[in-house]
């Protein structure tokens, strides 16, 4: 008999990891990434969802990872009659939520009603995060928790998305430029670094993070998302305290701003790993870092950019992000 484990699969999380140790335990075990019309509806900031399509290759990531692939499938779920062409009776593992009672109602009723099937639902016990709710990709979406279960500052913050028209005018706060054509400049902002002491040393972008990190020094918040102007960055970086977050190009999303709040707020060095593009994450950087800290990111070919946190730049940074439209 097959065995489903139906769910969003969104933010692969500590929940979606404890189902699937119970999914490798059933016969013939599918692991179903719904969408469509099993997505159900009313789902908290449901246009921040990963697509499907990215749902599903982050779950074979994750089996590959676990040395599982071979024991599970995955299969995209986006219409009920993707359901309907299992002719015999299958398990459903489901956890509870508007994904389960739309399920329910429509892929599973049409099972009985067409196929004279009675499925055997299994609902599984609600993984809990730190403050005791349930870990669900709506709670991470909402910037609450992160993918551990472990709670977030959170900032009420909407989800933001620079449009096209609008990344040419688009300027950064004001900054000093340690230009590569005047010698190594990670070498220079560490001097400076170790001369001024900045309340925090915010690195954006995986070049920068990883010539700071040559020169000795590690910084407060790394803020990297595996790629640079040239295509993939290959460097794996290693912090006290992890995150992952999902956050797409030319977007900050509540989860990045809760993470990075929090990863300020850490008295370790912090790791935020962004699934997605951290192109715009130097604005809540800015905005969330106490005086006196700093930010650096890279421009490719031409050096790294020191930007000073202080009331001028929150204020223009403020003025900057106010401009970029809100995703409803």
């Amino acid at each position: 008999m097959v065995t489903f484990a139906l769910n969003l699969f969104d933010r692969l999380h500590l929940g979606h990891e404890v189902m699937i140790d119970r999914l490798v335990e059933m016969p013939e075990p599918i692991a179903g990434v719904t969408g469509g019309e099993l997505m159900g509806k009313g789902l908290q900031l449901e246009s921040l969802i990963q697509p499907l399509e990215t749902r599903v290759a982050r779950l074979k990531e994750y089996l590959v990872r676990s040395k599982l692939d071979d024991i599970v499938e995955v299969k995209a779920l986006a219409k009920r009659r993707d359901l309907l062409e299992y002719k015999e009776k299958v398990t459903f593992m489901m956890y509870e939520g508007p994904c389960c009672t739309e399920i329910q109602s429509g892929a599973l009723s049409k099972r009985k009603q067409i196929l004279g099937l009675e499925d055997v639902q299994e609902f599984l016990k609600p993984v809990r995060a730190d403050d005791g709710d349930k870990i669900t990709s709506a709670r991470i979406r909402l910037g609450q928790i992160d993918r551990r279960g472990r709670r977030l500052r959170v900032i009420d913050e909407p989800p933001r998305l620079l449009q096209l028209d609008g990344r040419e005018g688009l300027k950064s706060p004001k900054g000093d430029v340690f230009k590569v054509k005047d010698g190594a400049p990670e070498k220079r902002v560490v001097e400076r670094i170790r001369v001024e002491s900045p309340s925090r040393v915010i690195t954006v972008g995986d070049v920068t993070t990883a010539t700071i990190l040559g020169e000795g020094y590690t910084p407060h918040i790394m803020i990297v998302d595996g790629t640079t102007k040239r295509g993939v960055y290959d460097k794996e970086f290693s912090a006290s305290t992890e995150f992952l977050i999902y956050n797409p190009a030319a977007t900050i999303y509540p989860e990045a701003w809760s993470t990075i709040a929090t990863a300020i707020h850490q008295d370790q060095p912090t790791l935020v790993s962004v699934d997605g593009e951290e192109d715009l994450l130097g604005f809540p950087a800015v905005l969330l870092a106490p005086q006196g800290s700093v930010v650096l990111y890279g421009q490719p070919d031409v050096g790294i950019v020191w930007i000073p946190v202080n009331i001028a730049n929150k204020k223009l940074a403020r003025k900057l992000l106010d401009k970029m439209p809100v995703i409803q």
